[in-house]
């Protein structure tokens, strides 16, 4: 009984590090390579060196984080840096080609990288990352040898072979999924902004409010039930 006792008093106080506070939309950041998303996990799952090559430190930090999160609720044990520069510690050890890459998920940005790291064999290349409700064009998985030093196109550059076949379903249950709640946020965001109208006397006409109601409305019919009780409880007064 003690001995039990002891083991749960030491289970209370385990310590837990969390990779960020802050909460990352994985469906934004992995939106360019949605249809990979799959082939991503697995090489996250296995522990595989990637590098993610993106125009800001913004965008590489919340592609990196999306990728160590999207194997919740397993954690992800290798080591990873959201904005990797040449400055860091570690960068010789990471582009010397005498010995395989490190099991790390690296995030850059300087265009240096694309020849100093061009023998990692998982290289992530994405463009600006779209607004929420905008869909990027689907990059593809390419051969290694495409990238170039300069000017790639973005796109997964690996010659990975994923075990598991692509669901192609879950894929557009996601999808369908994820468009319904951003249609949600915004029916949200135009009625917080028509009663904020009659809340400080705005110098909207009602024909307009009226219009703006009408098709607030017909947005909500067009959702599924579930959703439809979600908005009509935050109805209007």
């Amino acid at each position: 009984t003690q001995i039990a006792q002891l083991t749960q008093q030491a289970d209370t106080h385990i310590s837990v590090i969390l990779p960020t506070v802050h909460e990352v939309d994985l469906f934004r950041c992995f939106c360019p390579v949605f249809l990979h998303s799959q082939m991503l996990w697995e090489l996250v799952l296995l522990g595989e060196p990637l590098v993610v090559m993106a125009p800001s430190p913004s965008e590489s930090s919340e592609t990196v984080l999306a990728l160590v999160n999207c194997i919740s609720p397993l954690k992800y044990f290798s080591d990873f840096r959201p904005y990797f520069t040449i400055h860091d510690s570690e960068f010789k050890e990471y582009t010397t080609r005498t010995q395989a890459p490190p099991s790390v998920i690296l995030g850059v940005t300087n265009p240096f990288f694309a020849k100093t790291l061009q023998h990692w064999p998982h290289i992530i290349r994405i463009g600006d990352l779209k607004p929420a409700g905008e869909i990027p064009k689907q990059v593809k998985v390419k051969k290694l040898k495409n990238l170039k030093t300069l000017d790639s196109k973005p796109g997964v550059y690996t010659s990975y072979k994923p075990y598991l076949s692509r669901d192609e379903e879950i894929i557009k249950q996601l999808q369908k999924k994820h468009t319904e709640v951003e249609t949600v946020d915004l029916v949200l965001k135009l009625k917080n902004k028509l009663l904020q109208a009659d809340r400080e006397h705005l110098p909207v006409k009602p024909d307009t409010m009226e219009k703006l109601r009408t098709h607030i409305d017909a947005i909500i019919l067009a959702l599924p039930e579930d959703l439809q009780g979600i908005l009509l409880k935050t109805g209007m007064t």
